[in-house]
C-alpha cells in the first residue's frame, strides 16, 4: 500500500497511570521517549472519552516508528483501578502488547527482583514456539527455529515478551539495542473476546480497512502449544481462533509482515473467563484504550457509523490537539481514531 493509505498499524496503545513521571521511566527502559505532552478539561474528556474527569497525557515514540506509540493517561479522578494483576490473559475483554526483546530472561530477572521486593508482579514461565513452517530440523545437529515467549502482568502493564532463535524478521520489530531492557516498540497488540460470531470482527478490514490475514483455529488435544495453553487458561481440549488485522501497507506474505498488527482471541461464548470490557476502558488504570491515525476522520466518522459501531462521539480536539473520536466495535471493544495521518 502506497503512503495514500487511510489508516495505518495500530497507533497508540493507551494506558492509565497514577504518575505520569514513573510511567515515563519505566517506559524509558524499553526504547520510548516522551515527544509530546497534552491535557483536557474534565468537560472535554466528557465529550471525547465519557469521563467526567480532567486528564494529563503523554505520548511515547519507539526509535522513529510512526505506530506502537504509548499515550500514558493520568486521570484525576480514575473511573475504577482496572484489571489489576492476573496470572494470566484469559479475560473477556482483556488487551495487552507484545514486544521483541534481545534477552527474555533478562527482563524476567528484573521481574523476579521485583517480586521479591513485594512488588504487584506475576509472571509465566517463557515457552518454546517453532513458528510458521519452517524447516525444524533435527535437535542437537542444526539450530532450532523460533521464539521462546512469555508473559508478565502488572496493575498497568500486561506484556508479552518474545526473543527469536536463528530467524530474522526486520519488518517486524526493530529493537533499541541501546535501551537498557533491548526491546522492540509493540509489535502487535492483543484483545481477548468471548463471541461464536466471528462476523462482528468484519468491522475491522470492511470498516476501518485494516489488511485481514487468514484466520486459524488453535488449541485442542494435542496441537495446544504449552506456552499458549498457559498463556490462555486453556482446558486440554479447548479451541480458540485468531484473528489479525495489519496495516495496509503490510503483506500477506509473511516476508513482508509489517508489526502493529491487531491479534483478535476468539474463545467460544460459552468459556469460562471474567468480562472486564469495564476495567479496560478509558478512565480506567492499565492498558484501556487502543488508536489508530486516519487520514480523514470526518469520513472515517461516517464509516464507523455505517460499520456498526455505537456511542460514536463528535469530532473533538484530543490532548495534543489532534481531531478524533471514541466509539464502540460491534465486539465490544472501546476504540478512538486520531486524525492528520
Amino acid at each position: 500500500m502506497t503512503e495514500t493509505s487511510q489508516i495505518r498499524g495500530l497507533y497508540e496503545s493507551c494506558i492509565g497511570v497514577p504518575d505520569l513521571v514513573e510511567g515515563t521511566k519505566f517506559w524509558g527502559q524499553f526504547g520510548y521517549k516522551v515527544t509530546r505532552q497534552g491535557s483536557l478539561s474534565a468537560r472535554a474528556a466528557k465529550g471525547l472519552y465519557g469521563v467526567d474527569s480532567a486528564l494529563t497525557s503523554v505520548q511515547m515514540q519507539h526509535l522513529d516508528t510512526d505506530h506502537s506509540f504509548l499515550r500514558l493517561m493520568q486521570w484525576d479522578k480514575p473511573v475504577n483501578a482496572g484489571i489489576g494483576i492476573t496470572k494470566h490473559l484469559r479475560q473477556d475483554g482483556g488487551r495487552w502488547g507484545v514486544v521483541l526483546t534481545r534477552s527474555i530472561l533478562n527482563i524476567l530477572n528484573h521481574v523476579e527482583d521485583a517480586i521479591a521486593l513485594g512488588q504487584p508482579w506475576n509472571y509465566i514461565i517463557p515457552h518454546w514456539l517453532q513458528v510458521y513452517a519452517m524447516d525444524k530440523g533435527q535437535p542437537f545437529f542444526s539450530n532450532p527455529i523460533g521464539i521462546r515467549e512469555g508473559i508478565v502482568t502488572h496493575p498497568f502493564h500486561r506484556l508479552a515478551l518474545f526473543e527469536r532463535y536463528n530467524y530474522e524478521k526486520p519488518t517486524y520489530g526493530l529493537i533499541d539495542d541501546d535501551s537498557f531492557l533491548k526491546t522492540s516498540q509493540f509489535t502487535h497488540h492483543g484483545i481477548m473476546i468471548r463471541s461464536d460470531d466471528p462476523s462482528k470482527l468484519a468491522f475491522y478490514d470492511r470498516c476501518l480497512g485494516l489488511l485481514k490475514q487468514k484466520e486459524h483455529s488453535l488449541g485442542g488435544k494435542p496441537t495446544c502449544a504449552p506456552g499458549n495453553k498457559a498463556t490462555f487458561a486453556l482446558s486440554d481440549d479447548e479451541v480458540y481462533h485468531i484473528h489479525d488485522f495489519d496495516d495496509p501497507r503490510s503483506s500477506l506474505d509473511i516476508s513482508g509482515h509489517l508489526s502493529g498488527r491487531l491479534k483478535i482471541v476468539r474463545m467460544a461464548e460459552s468459556a469460562e473467563m471474567p468480562d472486564v470490557y469495564d476495567k479496560c476502558r478509558p478512565g480506567a488504570l492499565g492498558m484501556s484504550l487502543f488508536t489508530y491515525q486516519v487520514r480523514d476522520i470526518d469520513d472515517y466518522r461516517a464509516r464507523v457509523i455505517d460499520g456498526g459501531a455505537t456511542d460514536v462521539t463528535d469530532v473533538c480536539g484530543n490532548e495534543y490537539g489532534a481531531p478524533s473520536i471514541s466509539f464502540v466495535a460491534p465486539d465490544g471493544n472501546a476504540w478512538n481514531l486520531v486524525g492528520n495521518l
